[in-house]
Order: C-alpha cells, then structure tokens, then sequence
C-alpha cells in the first residue's frame, strides 16, 4: 500500500502566510516519515480550500522535496482552457523530476462557478473535451481537436512532461462518471466525507464491474481514497480534539456543496442533491465516526478500518486529510507521526483482489 497526506488548505483564523507555512511544513515532515506522496485540492473564494492556484504550490513543492509524488485531487477542468492546464502540469512533472500524480474533476461549489464565470450546466460536456485534450497534448508531439466548446489545431507542448503517460484518476460519483473512467483507462479517486462508507464500498464494486466490463484485470483496479482524518494516541482523546475542527469543516462543505442548505442544484449535480438530503443535521464527531465519513480514532482504529477496506474494496491508496482546519500544528503533526510508526509498516505488502472484483470478473 501506498500512504500520504492530502491539503485541502483550509484557513479559518485567516492568517494566509502561517497557513501556507504549515502546510509546507506538514509536507517537509511527510517526506521525512516516509509518506509516499501530497495531494493538493484545488478551491476559490472561501476560507474552506486555499489553493487556488495548485500548479503554483505544487511548484514549491518539487523544489523542497525529493521523493515525495505530488498530485492534485483535484484541477478543475472547467475553470481554464484546457491547453493551459496541460501546459501547467507538464512544467510540474518537469520540474518535480517526473513525480506528477493528475487528478481532474469537473468542480461542484456553485459559488466557484460564478467567481470564474462558468456554467455548471455545461460542466460535464466541458470536462469530458477538456480531459481529451490535455491526454491528447501530454501523449503527442502535435495534437488536433475540434469539438463543441473547444476547437485548437495542431498545438504542441513546450516543456513535455517527462512521465509517458502521467498518471491521472477522476473524481467521479455517477455511473457516467464510472463510463468515462472504464474508456478511458484512468483510476477513480473516492472520498467518503459527506457519503457514508458503507455506500461509498457500493459506488466503488459499481465502478469495478464497469471496469471490469471494458476489460480491466481486476488486479489493476485503483480506487485512491482521501479521508478527513485525526490519529491520537486514544480514540476518546481524538473524538475530542477534533470536535471544533470537523464543526467546521462539515458546516462549509454543506454549506458550498449543490443541494445542501435547501439550495436547488443545477442541472446534472441532481446526485449532491441526494447527498445531501441525505445529511440531515449538523453531525457530532462522533456520528461521522461511526458512519465511516472521517477517520479519528488511535492507531489501533486505522489498522482496523484499512484491514477492512483492502479487504471490501481492494485499497492501494489511502490519503490522510489531516490538516483539519483549526487545529493545533504540533498535534497535526503527531498525528502524522502515529501513522507513519505505528500504521504503515503493516500494511506496506501488496493489497489483495477483493472477492467482489473477482466476483464481477467471472460474471463478465
């Protein structure tokens, strides 16, 4: 298994320039625990994600890291032109030595469509020809596409990016999301904040038999995971440090997200609608635990909850969201290092093929 940490760059108390600092200073100390990678997630115009920009951030990261991959979970695609979002991850793939990881998502938050003057009705179509682009320019010398909002005519890259191909997955939460994945041979990334996990395991063996069906080999089937996240040396101790934090947290996210707050969601973002209705009230702590929405236990908890998802799911990648907003940095920090010690180093083998993949496989 693969482990690592993921900043969504919240920023409650405002200060900007200690919030960057922290952050930096949870990636220098994720390399030296032996982290495999940083994810980054890409927000506008609230204090719940301040990374606006990732290409920017994950450009000083290469520069002060060495082993550690970098990606983003995710760019949203509709938000640029996608030749400059390919331009930009290509000079970070150069520049971190070929340690990209690309994540792409079509973005959901109603307030960031408006800031940058986008249509979220549009925003699957525009994903979709976004997505072929940026492929199409990483993986040839000179690439044509027309399509119905894009149209560019033999367009080459300068710099190219040194991993053929670049490792990329997609946010996806529908079964046209899990089609696009099957087609175009990427992975999926999975979060269970604001679903259960008992339905996010569902959505997962759902995408699998698609995969499956396109004729993916069961054993090749990657469902990355970031979850919010806090390990202390007691479950109890966790429960109540994180209390202020995932208030928080959980308020902006419904908050932002379609459908939550009694908004209306705009066409083709009917499935957050779902979700939401789904919330009911503000969570305690404690229910997000119990539901699987968050990790916050000791590490004898983690241990039991990744034992579990290898087993259901066939977990590769497990992502630590573990810069909870609000929180004291020298507990991120030893949170870091409970999971670097006492987590990790037991699961370091190779994840074996859930009976459901292969369950699906011989179906096919």
């Amino acid at each position: 298994m693969k482990f690592g940490i993921f900043i969504l760059g919240s920023c409650p108390h405002g200060d900007h320039q200690r919030a960057y600092g922290e952050f930096l200073e949870q990636i220098d100390y994720a390399e030296e625990l032996g982290f495999d990678y940083v994810w980054l997630g890409e927000h506008h115009g609230s204090p719940y994600g301040m990374i606006p920009s990732p290409p920017v951030f994950a450009s000083s990261i290469a520069q002060r890291t060495s082993r550690l991959r970098i990606g983003v979970a995710v760019t949203i695609l509709p938000f640029l032109h996608p030749v400059r979002i390919a331009e930009d991850w290509a000079m970070v793939d150069v520049l971190s030595g070929g340690r990209l990881d690309f994540g792409a998502g079509r973005g959901y938050q109603p307030r960031e469509f408006k800031m940058v003057g986008a249509e979220p009705e549009l925003s699957r179509e525009v994903f979709v020809e976004s997505l072929d682009i940026i492929l199409g320019l990483w993986t040839h010398g000179r690439f044509s596409y027309q399509g119905k909002h894009f149209q560019i005519d033999e367009v080459e890259l300068f710099p190219k990016p040194v991993q053929k191909p670049i490792p990329t997955m997609l946010a996806a939460l529908s079964p046209s999301g899990f089609q696009l994945v099957a087609e175009k041979g990427l992975q999926i990334l999975t979060t269970p904040f604001l679903m259960p996990l008992d339905e996010l395991k569902e959505q997962v063996v759902i995408a699998s038999r698609t995969m499956i069906d396109h004729g993916r080999d069961p054993a090749d089937i990657d469902f990355p995971m970031n979850i919010a996240a806090y390990v202390a040396p007691s479950k109890q101790e966790a429960i109540e440090q994180t209390r202020e934090p995932m208030d928080w947290l959980f308020d902006q996210a419904v908050s932002l997200t379609p459908g939550g707050r009694g908004q209306k969601a705009a066409k083709g973002y009917e499935d957050y609608e779902k979700v939401m209705k789904g919330m009911g009230n503000r969570p305690k702590v404690e229910d997000l635990v119990a539901s699987g929405n968050v990790l916050v236990t000791d590490p004898d908890g983690v241990r039991e909850r990744i034992a579990e998802l290898r087993a259901d799911i066939g977990l590769k990648r497990l992502t630590f969201s573990m810069a909870l907003p609000g929180l004291d940095q020298e507990l991120i920090l030893r949170s870091m290092r409970l999971v670097a010690e006492e987590v990790m180093p037991e699961f370091r083998d190779e994840t074996p093929v859930p009976e459901a993949f292969l369950a699906a496989a011989e179906g096919s």
